[in-house]
């Protein structure tokens, strides 16, 4: 009776992080982890895996269940077509699964430069966000491609600059 009440106390004193009064590990319930299923029409994939990777961190799930974990979610073309047609080997792989998937749907070093050079400022978007995003998509395409690093603010300073309206380009010349 008096190891069950210990052992209650030091649950209720152990945090997420597994700090508190008492060592006791944080071991996660990986059931817990809920996200909504990977809609290839209308998720943005690159956005859906840096969610599923935050997701993984904070239930402190350990990174070779990653792969198995991201099966979960997927659906359509992305467990059909790129999930299931995994070696037994490389299934486990999270690196692999996640560029397998960056090639089925075309988010290669040449997908994010025609993301890169098509993207327009959205509607209630600030200034900072768009650049923010312009970033995302060129670092994107640089880690891909091999990019030099000095190269990338001036690529971001062009972009920025053709995708403003006429007023602002006036301005900033």
């Amino acid at each position: 009776m008096e190891l069950n009440t210990q052992a209650t106390k030091s649950q209720s004193n152990t945090s997420v992080d597994g700090s508190g009064d008492h060592a006791v590990s944080y071991k996660p319930n990986i059931k817990l982890m809920k996200l909504p299923p990977f809609h290839e029409e209308k998720d943005d994939l690159d956005a859906y895996l840096n969610r599923f990777e935050r997701t993984c961190r904070a239930f402190n799930v350990p990174q070779g269940q990653w792969s198995f974990q991201l099966a979960r979610f997927l659906q359509g073309q992305a467990l059909d077509h790129v999930y299931q047609r995994m070696t037994e080997e490389d299934v486990g792989d999270y690196d692999l699964l996640k560029n397998s998937l960056f090639k089925r749907f075309r988010l290669t070093e040449r997908g994010y430069r025609k993301k890169f050079k098509s993207v327009r400022i959205e509607v209630g978007e600030t200034a900072e966000q768009f650049v923010d995003r312009l970033k995302k998509y060129l670092m994107k395409r640089r880690e891909m491609a091999g990019f030099d690093e000095g190269l990338q603010n001036m690529i971001l300073r062009d972009q920025f600059f053709i995708t403003c309206d006429k007023p602002l380009q006036t301005f900033l010349r």
